[in-house]
């Protein structure tokens, strides 16, 4: 009698991956593994990605295309795919991304009694492969893992990890910011028991896409690595990493007044992302052990806290370099 294949819940969000959808989902539908559930999320996307999506849904029952009808963010796009999601593990690729044929099946023969598999992700750029490898030592046991997760050493992608469904039971994404895997990844490993790494190169990062927000600068990328600083000083000082506590300090009160900054020249978070940052702020000002920020920041800090109109001159400067970059 044929063993039950256990069903495979794959999320994608995809926005503005016309050029790269069809790829994408023709590496995942060609799979070696074959019982797949694969949910698309087109975040309302202005180009031709939700029709590529449909037309592509319409060969194959597996594929279930949710559209969002105003566009949400990406971590809104994974959180609905989250919602639906009914296999045993959960993927994540994105849009512009492809996988290794076999990436399904080789993680599903090495998890066993574990909760993660990590794999190798390499970059992709004008047709260039390039493979990224990962310290052995990383994976020693639970905590070196965890510890590695926090310090960010293993890449906090959710694309290069296979889950069981049941590590995202009571864990969502943060929506409207960006870094959301930096954010997410140290409270989802807190509660894993064992990883699996293969050291293979199973996930092709695309590095092409001008429209990735790997590519913009704005307020909600400040405010995701704001928040990602300020979680893992907790997690860090429960394991006495006091020396990276310091650092996660020093980057988070960096990023909140990048993220004010770059807020007051174009306004693109809810007031309570603001107010977060600028409690923060206030609580390092009064602090005897705040961290050494560098005088440039420490006027941005005080602009922030005291003179907005500092922060929004600032941030207009901030848009008209990219501007001038691109």
């Amino acid at each position: 009698m044929r063993e039950r294949q256990a069903l495979v819940s794959i999320v994608i969000p995809a926005y503005k991956v016309e050029k790269y959808m069809k790829r994408c989902l023709e590496s995942i539908l060609g799979q070696s593994y074959k019982n797949l559930q694969i949910i698309v999320i087109n975040d309302a996307s202005p180009d031709k990605t939700g029709e590529i999506c449909d037309q592509i849904a319409s060969k194959d029952s597996r594929i279930q295309v949710i559209h969002h009808s105003i566009n949400r963010g990406v971590s809104a796009a994974r959180n609905s795919g989250i919602q639906v999601a009914k296999g045993e593990y959960i993927a994540f690729v994105d849009g512009d991304d492809f996988i290794a044929y076999n990436l399904i099946e080789k993680c599903i023969a090495n998890i066993h009694s574990s909760d993660v598999v990590i794999f190798n992700v390499s970059t992709v750029r004008k047709n260039e492969i390039i493979e990224n490898h990962m310290e052995h030592s990383f994976f020693k046991n639970r905590d070196t893992v965890y510890k590695a997760i926090i310090e960010d050493k293993i890449p906090n992608y959710l694309c290069n990890k296979f889950f069981k469904s049941s590590c995202w039971n009571s864990i969502r994404l943060v929506e409207n910011t960006e870094f959301e895997d930096l954010m997410i990844m140290p409270l989802v490993f807190k509660n894993v028991q064992s990883v699996v790494y293969l050291d293979e190169p199973l996930y092709f990062y695309n590095c092409d896409n001008d429209n990735s927000i790997t590519n913009n600068i704005n307020a909600k990328r400040k405010y995701g690595l704001f928040y990602s600083f300020l979680t893992r000083q907790s997690l860090a000082k429960e394991i006495g990493m006091d020396d990276f506590v310091q650092y996660c300090r020093h980057r988070a009160i960096r990023s909140a007044v990048g993220g004010i900054g770059l807020n007051c020249a174009k306004n693109e978070l809810t007031e309570d992302q603001v107010q977060h940052m600028l409690e923060y702020l206030k609580k390092e000002e009064s602090s005897k052990s705040k961290p050494d920020i560098g005088i440039k920041y420490e006027i941005l800090s005080y602009g922030a806290l005291h003179n907005r109109w500092i922060s929004k001159i600032y941030g207009k400067i901030m848009y008209i370099l990219e501007k001038l970059k691109r």
